[in-house]
């Protein structure tokens, strides 16, 4: 039996800290509440409301300061915060994962994300910063044939702005719209749109040295048919791939001498856009986050959570993951949700679960309603082909209910630009995988 302390903000850990309890593990989810949490006495009680009863849990301050306990214990930070605590347990000599000042740098400060990147041959489209939106249109105006991207330097991914149309003047139409209707609180940035496939690696290391690769093809968009707002990921399927593919060397591969330089232990990702004339690259989340590794490790993956986490930190692990595809969906309730509505499903696919925004009362299992997106639960499954991994999680959906379900169901389609079967028969026939 092994210790583990799960460092969260937003519960993005919850599910892997139920995995590993149920492993046989001694768990704390050490919660660290973000500043929107503590707006109002309300949202602060639904946020202590998450995995309560589910799995022990203590604030990530009251763990520090009784850490000298916890010297044997892996900690494993779900996605970047804490950065101060994340480093002085490194600096102590504890065993950590994940998290930490460079992940954090790489994810939140996009001009050093880009400067790291640029300097080992990895490149983002061509963008201009703007500190007003009156410059920007103008900058569109005076360039009508070509799309761009609106990102800001601050704020959820989903505040980024896709233009929809495929037709680049009619994209820029559709940006200097959108330009005329907001007032951002910050500055931002427009980037080239570039024609292609877009599509994630990640690269496992092991004290700089890459172990395994992995690819994700997700969508990004709430509703079927790529309709509706960016969120963070409505379904994913992942699958392994050769650390000498094209996918990899093009990407992450690009920044090996980096990873090997800080003898870094962990997960490098890219997201770009892979396209006949090369690769451009988008940005790094490189956490434990979202959809991604919750398939992989749920789905693929022929030992424990803890294991692998263990494995990982030692400098041991010995990568051992199936062949074929993991599937996965994100079942949201309604946005800005009330909380408290019971969730029913079958005992057998409890394995199966993710669980995000849910806590247990006796034997009931409830939404939470902390997250204002109504993000409740990630669901998994596996097959040979990605339409039979789809089968699998359409499958374990329709028996999981609640108030306001809702979810993606065309995972398997190929009527939408995004469709994961027509970008993986696109990667193959331009020879990234």
């Amino acid at each position: 039996m092994m210790r583990f302390v799960i460092a969260t903000s937003d519960y993005s850990g919850l599910g892997f800290a139920t995995r590993i309890q149920d492993e046989g593990h001694d768990v704390i989810l050490a919660t660290n509440p973000p500043p929107d949490a503590g707006k109002d006495a309300d949202c602060l009680r639904r946020y202590d409301l998450v995995g309560q009863n589910m799995v022990p849990k203590q604030r990530l301050g009251e763990v520090m300061l009784r850490r000298a306990d916890l010297k044997d214990a892996y900690w494993v930070w779900d996605h970047n915060h804490a950065v101060q605590e994340n480093e002085t347990l490194r600096g102590e000599g504890f065993k950590v994962l994940g998290g930490g000042e460079y992940a954090y740098r790489m994810e939140h400060d996009r001009a050093a994300c880009l400067e790291h990147t640029a300097v080992y041959g990895l490149l983002a489209p061509p963008s201009t910063r703007f500190e007003n939106t009156v410059d920007a249109i103008r900058f569109c105006d005076q360039n009508k044939r070509t799309a761009y991207v609106y990102k800001p330097d601050e704020g959820a991914n989903n505040e980024t702005f896709l233009p929809e149309s495929e037709d680049p003047i009619e994209a820029n139409e559709e940006l200097r719209l959108h330009l005329a209707s907001i007032e951002p609180n910050c500055a931002f940035i427009l980037q080239e749109r570039k024609e292609g496939v877009e599509t994630n690696v990640e690269v496992w290391f092991v004290a700089g040295e890459p172990v395994f690769a992995f690819m994700t093809l997700e969508a990004k968009k709430r509703y079927a048919l790529d309709m509706g707002e960016l969120i963070g990921c409505a379904f994913d399927f992942a699958f392994l791939i050769p650390l000498d593919c094209k996918a990899v060397q093009e990407s992450v591969g690009k920044l090996f001498p980096a990873y090997k330089n800080m003898k870094y232990t962990g997960f490098g990702d890219a997201n770009f856009i892979a396209s006949r004339d090369g690769v451009w690259f988008f940005e790094k989340c490189e956490r434990l986050g979202y959809n991604a590794l919750p398939n992989l490790l749920f789905n693929l993956s022929r030992h424990g959570v803890g294991e692998v986490f263990a494995g990982l930190i030692d400098n041991t692990l010995r990568p051992d993951f199936s062949g074929g595809f993991g599937a996965s969906v994100t079942m949201m309730t309604k946005e800005n949700p009330t909380g408290g509505k019971p969730i029913m499903f079958p005992p057998r696919l409890w394995p199966d679960i993710f669980w995000w925004d849910v806590y247990k009362r006796g034997d009931l299992y409830l939404t939470a309603g902390y997250d204002a997106d109504g993000y409740v639960l990630i669901v998994n499954g596996y097959g040979y082909t990605i339409p039979t991994a789809w089968e699998s999680v359409m499958k374990k959906a329709t028996q999981i209910r609640f108030p306001y379900r809702n979810y993606r169901h065309d995972g398997a389609g190929v009527d939408y630009p995004s469709s994961p079967i027509r970008r993986y028969e696109a990667l193959k026939a331009m020879g990234y995988i």
